[in-house]
């Protein structure tokens, strides 16, 4: 367990160290400013913050005040949200834990018991053994959850952050072991793994699909989940089972239930040859039927399609990417199109197979409002333009096949999944306003991809002339 220990009194703060060292495998890190302890909070993760009110502002400052103390508080909040904060301070206000429990007295199963523990509390420092046995009982807990063995990190390069909020979704279920795989998802900083809970004899408990990242994209997506998932048909999406909101520091985890212990990505299907594959387009259509149902038809202009991909702001920084292509023609014209809601990053990472055989997308944080057509298309283009592309082969398509998007058959010539591609086609122009509203979305999604590090942009290019072409005539 590792303790962060802001006290500016050094003989107070070698007792408190020393009480703590007595606790089950207990780090005390000490900071004694505000200024110190706001740069270790920005850098490092704890388990628990001890905080003084009254603290100078920096090191060797003459300058002590409760403010400094909650200002720490605030970073703590802002850095590490998740992490339990508890004031021990000398400064006695019978209003102060009042005060800090209406605003911040969140509870939280933080150590994934089933008991509900404050993520504040206020000591006095003449209570200092009482805190000290609250410390007692929060690192033999800790202790516990940190003795739930973690099989196979090395494959998802976990943070101990991670480790943490994946042992929390382990002891909500009772294991005594959690298996860990890598799944890729998203192209943000948050992690896709799937994990399975196992018990002593190493039998699987529960499987799940963990997307951990920030507790603000966590909310984020728990919030798109119940807006627009939810939606959808039963069974055409996966449930939650868990989120954790506390524990593990910066850190929120969302975690989807599976049936079984297998989970693939349509990328490992596709990369198989197996049957069915072109059979998913079809499926991944009809499973986002409510959404369609509300389509809105409307006029619109190509450059408000390519917004929902890149917006203006970000085009000067793909200028010198365009090369020769003008954008200016094209994203005049307008199209009809229609408006529905979307996942909106349907890429061969993000539509998964569990047990069940039946596939489903995750990662919900772009969900919303968008063109019909946007989830077919980023899910046939992004066997190319996705930076796990090299595994599905670099041979198809030429930048004359790519120029020549619009025209199915050429461009599938020598595609070795041509009808997965073709299933993707007849989804997009099922649900788009137009055809027309296809083709521009296709030109959306390459203009976007200028902006990445790691992509073809000669196909990009390829497709935007060709989308040009087709738009333009």
């Amino acid at each position: 367990m590792r303790v962060l220990l802001v006290e500016d009194k050094i003989e107070y703060a070698k007792l408190i160290t020393a009480k703590l060292g007595e606790l089950p495998d207990c780090e005390v890190r000490w900071a004694k400013s505000r200024d110190g302890a706001e740069s270790i909070l920005r850098e490092e993760n704890f388990d628990l913050i001890i905080l003084d009110r009254r603290i100078p502002s920096a090191d060797g400052a003459l300058d002590d005040s409760p403010e400094h103390g909650f200002h720490v508080f605030q970073v703590a909040q802002e850095a590490c949200e998740g992490t339990p904060v508890w004031f021990l301070t000398g400064t006695e206000d019978a209003d102060f834990p009042v005060e800090v429990n209406n605003k911040y007295g969140r509870r939280e199963d933080i150590h994934g018991i089933g008991v509900q523990e404050p993520l504040c509390m206020v000591f006095w420092k003449r209570q200092l053994t009482e805190a000290l046995r609250e410390a007692k009982t929060f690192a033999e807990r800790h202790a516990e959850l940190s003795a739930i063995a973690i099989v196979n990190p090395g494959a998802a390069n976990l943070a101990a952050a991670e480790l943490t909020n994946i042992r929390i979704f382990g002891r909500r279920y009772a294991a005594t072991a959690v298996e860990v795989t890598a799944l890729g998802g998203g192209l943000s900083s948050a992690r896709v793994v799937k994990v399975v809970a196992r018990n002593a004899a190493g039998a699987p408990i529960h499987t799940a699909v963990a997307k951990i990242g920030t507790l603000s994209s966590v909310r984020d997506e728990h919030d798109r989940y119940t807006k627009h998932i939810s939606r959808l048909g039963p069974g055409d999406y996966p449930p939650l089972s868990i989120r954790i909101d506390a524990g593990s520091g910066p850190l929120g985890g969302l975690y989807y239930s599976m049936v079984g212990t297998q989970v693939t990505t349509l990328l490992d299907r596709i990369i198989e040859g197996g049957e069915g594959v072109s059979d998913i387009p079809a499926a991944m259509h009809k499973m986002q039927d409510s959404w369609h149902k509300s389509s809105e038809i409307r006029p619109v202009t190509v450059g408000q399609i390519r917004r929902r991909f890149i917006d203006d702001a970000k085009i000067p920084d793909i200028e010198a990417e365009l090369q020769d292509i003008d954008l200016t023609v094209v994203e005049k014209v307008v199209v009809t199109g229609a408006r529905c809601t979307q996942h909106n990053d349907m890429h061969v990472l993000n539509v998964l197979f569990d047990g069940s055989a039946k596939g489903f997308f995750i990662d919900y944080n772009d969900a919303g409002q968008s063109f019909a057509a946007a989830d077919p298309v980023t899910l046939e283009l992004s066997l190319l333009f996705h930076k796990e592309h090299a595994k599905v082969g670099t041979e198809w398509p030429s930048v004359n096949q790519m120029e020549a998007w619009s025209n199915l058959e050429t461009y599938v010539e020598g595609c070795a999944f041509g009808d997965f591609i073709r299933g993707c086609r007849r989804w997009a122009l099922a649900v788009a306003g137009s055809p027309e509203e296809v083709v521009a979305t296709a030109y959306a999604y390459a203009v976007r991809q200028l902006k990445y590090a790691d992509t073809r942009k000669d196909l990009a290019r390829g497709l935007i002339r060709g989308a040009i072409t087709v738009l333009t005539q």
